[in-house]
């Protein structure tokens, strides 16, 4: 140890430079009435200890102050590690399981991102070890690795898994080629709906068929038959009818030897002519004329309104495709 000299004496000037030099130092009662409010992430730790130090508090000495300092962090770190043990766990209870899984992903680009850290009593909890500046570049790093991980999946991850699903374009091109090989020009398209086979299934040419029925043959397109019943559809067929009694009508005679008597009359002949030459037992005797030959005709009353004949049918839109 250095020991002073026995000898060792200050003279008068020594004193007065002394007291001059403790005049130029802050007054030890001197305080401050205001101060300026900053966050703990935007506080630089700068202490220079010499003649531009920051006053104290004579009661405070710099290891207090220094002492208080690394307190207040310790405040900090221990918010941190609360946040990390029991509030974020929480938190995270509340979202999905961290083992499930999805087999698509919705991509979220890396500057989309707001990341937003307030330190106090759940903020995260750093190693007492790591300064503030510390853990603001751990994190910036944090936030640097996430951004790369982002990227890296946009540019290669996400599109090989892309590559590994149906392109939306293919199977629209698919089902269409499907519904081509079923509905070929000339098939049919039936339907309760009004639309168009053109518009549901989006191609092809079609021709509505209307009051047709579809009948099964050798050929197609050919048309016939009709709605209503004409006398060539009937089978063979007789009528029977019935006339009335009139009509009758009278023959006159001629007998020689008698007088004529009108075509009518019921009266007898009265007068009687002998004739030498009147045969006796002859073949020639009483002629009756055929005057009053006729024929009857008759006609049956009509029936039936000649409406449709139509079976039952529920009525449906038909269409056939021509190109």
């Amino acid at each position: 140890m250095n020991k002073v000299l026995k000898s060792h004496k200050h003279n008068i000037s020594d004193i007065n430079e002394l007291q001059a030099t403790l005049d130029s130092k802050a007054d030890k009662n001197h305080t401050n009435e205001s101060f300026t409010t900053v966050r703990a992430d935007d506080v630089i730790l700068n202490y220079t200890l010499g003649s531009s130090a920051p006053s104290e508090n004579p009661s405070t000495s710099v290891k207090d102050t220094l002492n208080n300092l690394d307190n207040r962090c310790m405040n900090i770190e221990g918010h941190v590690r609360n946040f990390e043990a029991y509030t974020l766990p929480t938190m995270l209870d509340k979202k999905a399981d961290k083992n499930h899984t999805h087999k698509s992903f919705t991509t979220v680009r890396a500057d989309d991102i707001i990341l937003n850290y307030d330190l106090g009593s759940s903020a995260p909890l750093e190693n007492p070890s790591t300064s503030v500046k510390d853990t603001l570049n751990n994190l910036d790093n944090s936030c640097r690795n996430i951004e790369d991980h982002a990227r890296n999946f946009e540019a290669y991850e996400l599109p090989a898994m892309l590559d590994k699903k149906a392109d939306k374009t293919e199977l629209q091109t698919l089902k269409t080629e499907i519904l081509q090989t079923l509905y070929p020009v000339g098939s049919i398209y039936t339907s309760m709906n009004s639309t168009n086979p053109a518009s549901v299934l989006g191609f092809g040419t079609w021709k509505q068929i209307v009051d047709k029925f579809l009948y099964c043959a050798n050929s197609s397109k050919q048309t016939g038959g009709s709605k209503k019943i004409k006398e060539a559809n009937l089978p063979p067929h007789t009528h029977t009818g019935t006339t009335n009694t009139t009509g009758s009508h009278s023959h006159s005679i001629t007998k020689r030897g008698y007088t004529n008597l009108a075509a009518g009359s019921d009266r007898q002949g009265m007068h009687r002519y002998d004739i030498s030459s009147d045969p006796v037992d002859s073949s020639a005797g009483i002629f009756c004329g055929t005057t009053g030959n006729h024929s009857h005709t008759f006609t049956t009353n009509p029936t039936g309104s000649g409406a449709d004949y139509m079976p039952p049918v529920v009525t449906i839109f038909a269409w056939y495709r021509v190109q």
